[in-house]
């Protein structure tokens, strides 16, 4: 659940999410160990709340977070409505080891953000990882290359390799927010060190309601995020296509079929000679 609001009028946003099912079903697809667990965690929640902010339905965004960290390359979408999905490179490291974030992530690298608008050119936001803990690196990206300072905390808390709770606050100062509205924000979110032991304590609308019901507040509409895969056999068999008739029985022949996996959901898709024959003769 993402639950928004509006502050002073116009002049600041903030969100507050609870990611916890979603980090979940994450775990259940790709067997995390726990640190990565903590790591995707967090991505999947920053990735829930930029593509809950959509407002076309065609829209999607996706993020790459490589910072030469024992988990690998990291690799997340999300679409209208706050539908995401993700990978991690090395989805295993660190199982039974203390490591944390930036351990998993790394320091050394960028985060990278493409938003697919349907326009002619999609919108590539580029930015240096500040320290790999992800909160710092999203907070960094959205001041400098969305001119929009930011105030991000997040965080996962696990209970063995199950994940009892995650979510993020995020608190967004429009540029006419006043000086003492921005310190105020601020000393509000310098409460929020533990984002997975709170939302242990109060739901994402109790957070809500608590730090800043008492403000000037406009609420806007919740969006139910969730963790949802794109793939399809009919996509599969578009990227097949592509490979042309000729190619595609070469592999079958040498191989006995093809068969795609879906770095998102680990679903496989397998084509035999006659799926190949009914996709390129249509018969």
């Amino acid at each position: 659940m993402i639950k928004r609001a509006i502050l002073f009028g116009g002049k600041a946003i903030v969100s507050v999410l609870d990611t916890t099912d979603t980090v979940n079903e994450a775990i259940k697809i790709h067997g995390f160990s726990k640190p990565v667990a903590t790591a995707m965690g967090k991505a999947l929640t920053m990735t829930a709340f930029m593509s809950g902010n959509f407002k076309g339905m065609g829209n999607r965004l996706t993020v790459i977070i490589d910072g030469n960290g024992k988990g690998g390359k990291m690799v997340l979408c999300g679409d209208y409505g706050a539908k995401v999905r993700g990978y991690i490179e090395n989805p295993k490291a660190c199982d039974g080891e203390e490591a944390n974030v930036s351990d998993i992530v790394g320091k050394d690298g960028a985060l990278n953000i493409i938003k697919d608008f349907g326009l002619k050119e999609p919108y590539n936001g580029l930015s240096q990882l500040v320290n790999g803990n992800i909160d710092e690196d999203f907070a960094y990206y959205f001041t400098t290359s969305e001119q929009l300072p930011s105030a991000v905390a997040l965080g996962v808390k696990m209970n063995g390799n199950v994940c009892q709770k995650a979510g993020g606050i995020i608190v967004q100062p429009m540029p006419n927010c006043s000086e003492e509205e921005i310190f105020v924000l601020s000393d509000i979110v310098s409460n929020f060190t533990n984002v997975g032991e709170l939302l242990c304590k109060m739901s994402a609308q109790e957070i809500m309601d608590f730090y800043f019901a008492h403000f000037e507040i406009s609420r806007l509409p919740d969006v139910n995020e969730k963790y949802e895969c794109a793939c399809s056999r009919e996509r599969i068999e578009g990227m097949l296509v592509t490979l042309g008739k000729e190619e595609a029985l070469s592999i079958i022949e040498t191989q006995g079929n093809i068969e795609v996996g879906c770095e998102f959901c680990n679903k496989k898709y397998v084509f035999t000679k006659e799926d190949a024959q009914r996709l390129f003769d249509g018969d």
